[in-house]
């Protein structure tokens, strides 16, 4: 904010067409060479940019995940074909799944974290994934957006091996580890190729000005990122710690910033706790258009102290009605 602020007086001008000082910042943080990097108005940008350059015939989806990747492929008159994880695995991915569903697909879509679920896959299981799908001519979109917040993030990360293998491409958030939201900035990695192609379909100045400064500010800021993850570490585990204790609610343990509730042995469905917390001034996500995800579920993001005590306070007054 304090950035933008000084730097108002660029309002007046257009912004950088390719982003360059920010994919500079941005090669920088993740070691990777520039032309790997396209810079998007947020990471959904690139990803319809993505499919629409690729052209995917029949893509391979995990369900629940987020919505737009379903969205992006039927808008590109591509079909898909649904991964159902398994609720009683609290909705893990298994590889193994995959390999026998892949067959009649080009490309395979890897939430990591998995949103809503907040479910992870390790490195060398995504790898084998992006390995064998080389092989077999099949792409592998990975979804990093919220990967910033894992603690031991190289145990799971696969953006670097873009450089390994051409048929990976990694969707990158810069909004939500850095809560700019509004400003929509997203980044996307992947082979030189891919990258000229997208930029070849992208319009032009696609990031304005103060994203594109945000995102060059936020990324030096080393203090910021240390503190959120400790931050977040901490008061997931607080707030995982305090529902469980809550008799009807089920959390599934958090990875990020973000937690799935069941709350089916309140006696309620997903739609009507969020509309009692909703009359409460509380918003959390009612999961139920998720595929694969039964009506009971809600997502709630892990906030401070005092926010979270809200709303385990209305959640504990929801259990003992």
């Amino acid at each position: 904010m304090e950035a933008i602020i000084k730097n108002i007086e660029l309002i007046k001008n257009y912004p950088d067409p390719e982003a360059v000082v920010l994919r500079r910042v941005v090669s920088e943080w993740l070691s990777l060479p520039q032309d790997m990097i396209v810079a998007g108005n947020g990471a959904v940008e690139i990803l319809y940019l993505m499919v629409k350059v690729m052209e995917p015939r029949h893509a391979l989806i995990p369900a629940p995940t987020f919505n737009e990747y379903e969205i992006a492929v039927r808008n590109n008159k591509g079909q898909v074909k649904d991964c159902c994880l398994d609720e009683e695995r609290y909705f893990a991915l298994e590889p193994d799944k995959i390999f026998r569903l892949w067959h009649d697909t080009d490309m395979v879509f890897i939430c990591n974290p998995n949103n809503p679920t907040g479910s992870l896959i390790y490195r060398d299981e995504v790898e084998d994934i992006i390995k064998k799908a080389s092989v077999l001519g099949k792409l592998v979109i990975v979804d990093e957006a919220f990967m910033d917040f894992i603690p031991d993030r190289d145990n799971y990360s696969v953006v670097d091996l873009v450089t390994r293998y051409n048929n990976l491409f990694v969707l990158y958030s810069l909004t939500k580890f850095f809560a700019i939201p509004g400003l929509r900035l997203g980044i996307g990695i992947g082979c030189p190729d891919v990258i000229e192609k997208i930029n070849r379909f992208r319009d032009p100045w696609n990031v304005n000005c103060f994203a594109q400064l945000a995102g060059s500010v936020v990324l030096k800021d080393e203090q910021y990122i240390k503190n959120t993850v400790s931050f977040i570490n901490q008061e997931k585990k607080y707030l995982y710690d305090q529902v469980k204790q809550i008799p009807g609610l089920t959390p599934i343990a958090p990875s990020a910033n973000y937690m799935l509730i069941n709350v089916a042995g309140l006696g309620y469905t997903a739609a009507e706790v969020c509309r009692l917390l909703g009359e409460q001034g509380i918003l959390v996500r009612d999961c139920s258009s998720y595929k694969n995800m039964r009506p009971v579920y809600i997502r709630t993001a892990v906030k401070g102290r005092a926010e979270n005590n809200i709303l385990v306070e209305s959640l504990q007054r929801l259990g003992r009605k």
